[in-house]
Formats: structure tokens, sequence, C-alpha cells
């Protein structure tokens, strides 16, 4: 009795260290986890690109934008949040006595207009490209008597 009684138990002491086997886990060693040094790999040393891009006076309003463009209220808000304007500011600009303006043109000519706002036959004149953006839209066959680009 006392044999079958032992069996049991020595097979709970025989499954133990077969169960802790299973469950102990190998560590990695702590620097296997370190970040690559840096110094021993070389620099790539990449010469900066230049773009040469030349700024050109597309019209000359001796006498401002008066009687030849129009404030517009709805693409001067959607300029001041960015989602109309120029694709580079000051590219095209053009001439007035007490500022100049931004110029862009409805045929996509440094006109940046995702929403697709733009109306065919129009100059954008645009008096900031920041959140203060104001937009003054223009018939470009009125302005073309004022028109001193290449």
């Amino acid at each position: 009795m006392k044999f079958i009684a032992a069996v049991p138990l020595l097979l709970g002491l025989l499954a133990v260290p077969a169960v802790a086997d299973t469950i102990r886990v190998e560590r990695t060693d702590p620097s296997h986890l370190r970040a690559l040094s840096r110094s021993s790999i070389p620099q790539e040393v990449i010469p900066p690109r230049t773009r040469h891009v030349r700024s050109q006076a597309v019209y000359n309003l001796p006498m401002g934008l008066n009687g030849l463009t129009r404030y517009d209220a709805a693409l001067s808000r959607l300029c001041q949040r960015g989602a109309f304007g120029q694709e580079m500011d000051g590219i095209y600009w053009a001439r007035t006595p007490d500022k100049r303006y931004g110029v862009a043109f409805s045929g996509g000519a440094n006109l940046s207009d995702p929403q697709n706002k733009r109306q065919a036959g129009q100059v954008y004149f645009f008096d900031g490209q920041d959140s203060r953006c104001n937009v003054f839209v223009g018939e470009q066959a009125k302005l073309m008597p004022h028109y001193v680009g290449h």
C-alpha cells in the first residue's frame, strides 16, 4: 500500500522540474540591446542642391489695382488657410506705386489650387501669403495693356 501511495508522489516530483524547464525563458544579454555606435558608421556627405529661380515682374500698374481688380473674400479665406495661393511666393509679381503683389494665373502658372476654385481668363493678385492673405481677382484681357512679362 505504501508503494501505491508513493508512486503518485514520485510522479509529482518528477513532473515539477519538467514544468519549470518549459516556463524558464532565456534572457538576451543586455549588451545586445544597445543602439549602434554612429561614430563607426561613415557619414555620407551630400552637397546641398541649389535651385535658381528668377523672379519676374509681369504687370506694371501705375494706378494700383483700383478699377482693374476686385477683392475676393472667399479666395482670401482659402489663401489664409493655405488652400489657394502661389506655388512660390513672389516668382511672378505686379509693381504698383505703394506695394508689390504676388501674381498667379488661372492657367495654373504659379497657382496652387487643390479645390479647383480658379476661373478661366482671370489673374490672381496676392497681398501676403500667410494668415493675413488678401486675394484680388482681375480679368486677364483688361490687364493686358499693363503686362510687361517676357
